[in-house]
């Protein structure tokens, strides 16, 4: 058991196009990250092979791009990524995108490269979590 868990300095870490993250819980098992992403912020399309992913939504609009499709959810809302799924998730709205980011296990060593991500989707789907 810990304390409680916030971001700080000693946790931060950049990532992406000027985002950032923090590790709040950081086991080989689970990890949970707070995570910025300014407009425009984004990450290079992946996937992960074994890790299983939930995007909850704090503030702003978020956008994960996945093969043939667009999921966009809001505060209060979480969308899921299972394991063998390319995504690639941004923030195209006005403002700052805040998340906290559930991986299980943790993505460390689980994380591979989607060399052809061109297709960009073409249709918009809004769903929370129950998508898949």
């Amino acid at each position: 058991m810990t304390g409680p868990l916030r971001a700080t300095a000693a946790n931060h870490y950049p990532w992406g196009n000027g985002c950032d993250g923090w590790r709040l819980v950081d086991r080989p098992e689970l990890s949970l990250r707070e995570e910025r992403l300014p407009p425009g912020g984004a990450e290079a399309p992946h996937y992960h092979r074994v890790s299983r992913q939930i995007f909850y939504v704090l503030a702003g609009e978020l956008t994960i791009k996945v093969p043939g499709r667009i999921l966009l959810a809001k505060a209060g809302e979480a969308l899921e990524i299972p394991p063998g799924l390319e995504h690639l998730v941004q923030n195209n709205g006005p403002e700052d995108l805040r998340i906290l980011l559930v991986s299980a296990p943790d993505t460390a060593g689980d994380r591979y490269p989607v060399d052809d991500h061109t297709a960009v989707p073409t249709d918009v789907a809004h769903h929370p979590m129950y998508w898949l």
